[in-house]
């Protein structure tokens, strides 16, 4: 990544400390990850993490259950967890026979073919099976680090950000519809 990460980082997650600070919901963010847990992320999933998404962990090491906008930002262990099951279920041929995804989608160079790919890391998850995921080995339209949807229903779809910092200033946007009622967040509306 470039210089400019760090400042962008920053400055974006200040905005939303902020909201949280101004919604008495500060508890929803983690503590920082330890450069042991981010190393760990790195060596268990045998990639190398853009500077922006290391950056963002040393800040807050993901979230509570249901206290972000796409449900929960994954910490150290809940990245490793949930883009671990995904590869599990790849390599298990749970896959195999899957129709192409994105056959007909507009971007579908962006993205590998595929139902997953181990090259893509999950950043945040619903419960449901659905979440982000960084890519890392994007299609021949695509670029290293855009971030893509990942629904258990129909696959994947993207890009929906082109990197790390663009995700966040999306949640970001996000929080904008939310608010927080007896301590507990819910979108408004």
């Amino acid at each position: 990544m470039s210089g400019q990460a760090p400042e962008s980082v920053s400055s974006i997650w200040a905005r939303i400390e902020q909201w949280y600070a101004e919604r008495d919901a500060t508890h929803f963010l983690l503590p920082p990850a330890t450069a042991e847990d981010i190393a760990a992320v790195e060596t268990e999933l045998g990639v190398s993490l853009p500077e922006a998404l290391t950056l963002s962990l040393r800040r807050h090491d993901g979230s509570s259950d249901s206290g972000w906008p796409a449900g929960q930002l994954l910490s150290c262990a809940g990245i490793i967890s949930e883009t671990t099951v995904w590869r599990d279920l790849l390599a298990d041929g749970t896959f195999d026979g899957v129709a192409d995804f994105n056959a007909n989608d507009a971007n579908a160079q962006a993205l590998q073919p595929g139902w997953w790919n181990r090259g893509w890391i999950s950043l945040d998850a619903d419960g449901g099976g659905n979440g982000s995921a960084l890519d890392l080995s994007p299609g021949p339209d695509g670029t290293v680090g855009q971030i893509i949807d990942m629904d258990h229903e129909v696959g994947p779809s993207g890009p929906t950000a082109p990197d790390f910092i663009g995700y966040l200033s999306d949640r970001f946007e996000e929080l904008e519809d939310c608010t927080v009622v007896d301590g507990e967040y819910v979108e408004a509306g």
